[in-house]
């Protein structure tokens, strides 16, 4: 018999007792996955926002509920052009709409520049440009219809999921004159962009300067709650899940100290019993894994790829530490029960009735 096998026989013994408890800690990993999914995928949309016409970080209002809902005013943008190590600045209206971004931004300014028209033409009254993933030809906005007449690539995937007007068109339609979302700044060449960021924040109390997606939480209060919860709820579900493995192991030990002591009896060394059931935790945590993921893909409503396969990729890829996660919860679980199990005598184990 093989290893695995012998490990996969000791489990089915009690396959409800195994199921139950898989399905205990597949709950917690789910709830991990789908939180972390969460905070990742704000993560990654700060990341394409901030760096709009490859911008080198993004100007936001401090502490707003997301980054959407940021607030400035649009006279801001030629304070910061003033600010030393700026090279240029570009300001940028955003609107959600029907399930995409509307950009607005000033002709004028590098990431209008930067659009690389490849279908139509610029936009005059009433038309928009959309990007290369938006595929539609006419754009209702607040109650208004734009025609589509051109077709732009950024290379930015936030941006050519969007749409893009003219900046006080935008500023118009969401009933916000004057006011902007954000600031695109790049900088001048050979300096670094987190110095020129504090030195923006430094002189506009109430912003911040976004140029890494780290700082996202910074930001946005929606996804530092949803990061914030994530790890408690890591946490407690890593403790409850060693809980329900640890009882799992003691219990299967217990049922099997005659067996241990035949084990032993035969050869078997104390360190061989103790990798069997360490063993065997992995496999249970491992099963567990493999549900939570299908689990937290689900709650976390990630968007379709091509399989179902790739989704747990895309996971496994976008929420490192899950695995760490489930063999953490495995190492807890057999802590206690790998040491009950080796402390057995062959003697002492082969009297036990």
């Amino acid at each position: 018999m093989t290893w695995v096998a012998l490990v996969w026989r000791n489990l089915l013994r009690r396959p409800a007792r195994t199921a139950l408890t898989a399905a205990g800690v597949a709950l917690g990993v789910g709830l991990i996955v789908a939180l972390l999914s969460l905070a990742t995928g704000v993560q990654n949309s700060a990341d394409e926002l901030i760096h709009v016409g490859r911008a080198d970080f993004g100007l936001f209002q401090g502490d707003v509920s997301d980054f959407s809902r940021s607030l400035l005013p649009e006279t801001i943008a030629d304070r910061v052009a003033a600010v030393r190590g700026v090279a240029r600045v570009a300001k940028l209206k955003l609107f959600a709409n029907q399930g995409y971004f509307v950009f607005g931004v000033a002709p004028d300014e590098f990431v209008w520049h930067r659009l690389v028209l490849i279908q139509g033409r610029f936009p005059r009254v009433g038309e928009a440009l959309a990007g290369d993933h938006l595929k539609r030809v006419q754009l209702t906005i607040a109650g208004r219809r734009f025609r589509v007449v051109g077709r732009y690539h950024s290379g930015d995937e936030f941006e050519d999921a969007g749409a893009v007007l003219p900046l006080h068109t935008v500023e118009r339609l969401a009933h916000r004159p004057g006011e902007i979302t954000t600031v695109a700044v790049s900088v001048r060449p050979g300096v670094r962009a987190r110095t020129v960021a504090r030195r923006v924040e430094h002189r506009f109390p109430g912003t911040v300067a976004v140029y890494e997606p780290s700082q996202a939480i910074r930001v946005d209060t929606s996804s530092r709650l949803i990061v914030e919860t994530g790890w408690i709820i890591s946490l407690l579900a890593l403790i409850v899940g060693g809980i329900c493995v640890t009882n799992t192991m003691a219990m299967s030990v217990f049922e099997r100290v005659r067996e241990i002591g035949i084990l032993r009896a035969v050869g078997w060394r104390a360190w061989r019993i103790a990798v069997l059931i360490v063993s065997e935790a992995i496999a249970l945590s491992l099963l567990a894994l493999g549900v939570g993921l299908g689990l937290g893909v689900t709650i976390a409503g990630c968007p379709l790829r091509d399989s179902f396969q790739e989704q747990v990729v895309g996971v496994l890829r976008d929420v490192p530490g899950v695995e760490r996660v489930a063999l953490g919860v495995a190492l807890i679980g057999a802590a206690y029960p790998t040491w009950r199990a080796v402390r057995l005598t062959p003697i002492e184990a082969l009297r036990r009735e």
